[in-house]
């Protein structure tokens, strides 16, 4: 054998266990999963926090979770169209809305959105400072009433205020901004989604308010206005302080939605992680628990979703029993 040939064949054989055992040396590639969520301000900014601090522990060194602050809901529909987030919540009406091109969507459908999960019912509180003396949603008419554009609820609160023929003088401002503006005595209203809100206790720390309620006849005609958009729920006494008896609050349904094109074993993780942990992760969060999140595909089903949900989802809520209406399972899903 020549010296020439035994070079070429000790090479080829070096060349042959590197190979071999670069799978051995490469850790697994981590997939970093964006979560939009809304203003740190917010209770329910704690709710997306608090799932991806299971979904991290679940799968450490897998899927690495970042709960990105953003301007609320609608926000975060615009931002999983333009692919800056992964996933995120949104009202299941304008997650709806935009999927089938609706709306502030009309004629540009979103078929790339999925849902996740079911999500969970949640009143949008609206609140007076006490000195202004409104008690009434009619009583809104023609007063200062920050306005923050970009999220669900003020989606929701736009087209509710305009279906019953309510027109507040909006002063447009952020979230983080409108409750500082309420105790500068800048607007005399607002309104804040989520159960026991962060924001709402702040402001009624600083101030006497009014959270003031809702009427059936009010969202009969809104709902009458507007078909599909409009729900509504009891709040308990005691909520807030200015809570002193039950009274009927607006209300509309949060879910959480994603891409189409994430893996399906990055979302089938996601959620066995979010479905093993449910029971933990609703009972320090009241948004969750008194919205009954964990029943995570019955809210689905019960809260009439209109967008399907993602293949991972299917292929992992299929496995632990649960049934699939037709309607929320994905084209892509045979």
């Amino acid at each position: 054998m020549t010296k020439k040939r035994v070079v070429l064949i000790s090479s080829l054989l070096v060349l042959s266990l590197m190979i071999l055992s670069f799978p051995l040396s490469v850790k697994a590639k981590v997939f970093r999963f964006k979560f939009g969520s809304t203003s740190v301000r917010s209770g329910l900014y704690a709710n997306t926090v608090a799932m991806a601090g299971i979904i991290n522990k679940a799968y450490p060194g897998e899927i690495t979770v970042t709960v990105v602050e953003t301007g609320g809901y609608v926000e975060n529909l615009e931002r999983l169209r333009r692919g800056t987030i992964h996933a995120g919540p949104a009202s299941t009406g304008a997650a709806a809305a935009s999927y089938l091109g609706i709306l502030d969507w009309k004629g540009k459908p979103d078929k790339d959105l999925r849902t996740l999960w079911g999500g969970y019912f949640t009143p949008i509180h609206l609140v007076a400072s006490k000195k202004s003396g409104i008690t009434t949603v009619e009583g809104f008419a023609g007063r200062p009433y920050a306005m923050n554009p970009g999220t669900t609820s003020g989606w929701h609160m736009e087209y509710f205020l305009e279906a019953i023929g309510v027109k507040p003088d909006y002063k447009l401002m952020g979230l983080g901004a409108s409750p500082d503006a309420m105790k500068a005595g800048v607007v005399d209203g607002w309104f804040k989604a989520g159960f026991k809100d962060a924001a709402v206790l702040d402001i009624e720390a600083a101030m006497d308010i009014t959270i003031v309620p809702v009427t059936r006849e009010l969202m009969e005609k809104a709902e009458k206005a507007q078909p599909g958009l409009h729900r509504d729920m009891t709040i308990p006494a005691g909520l807030f302080k200015a809570v002193k008896s039950d009274q009927l609050s607006y209300a509309y349904v949060i879910g959480d939605f994603v891409v189409k094109k994430i893996p399906d074993d990055v979302i089938y993780k996601i959620v066995k992680a979010v479905w093993e942990n449910r029971a933990g992760l609703i009972a320090p969060l009241a948004t969750l628990k008194q919205g009954k999140f964990d029943d995570m595909v019955g809210n689905a089903v019960k809260f009439g979703l209109k967008v399907p949900f993602h293949a991972g989802a299917v292929k992992f809520y299929r496995e632990a029993g649960q049934k699939i209406p037709s309607e929320l399972i994905p084209p892509e899903v045979k």
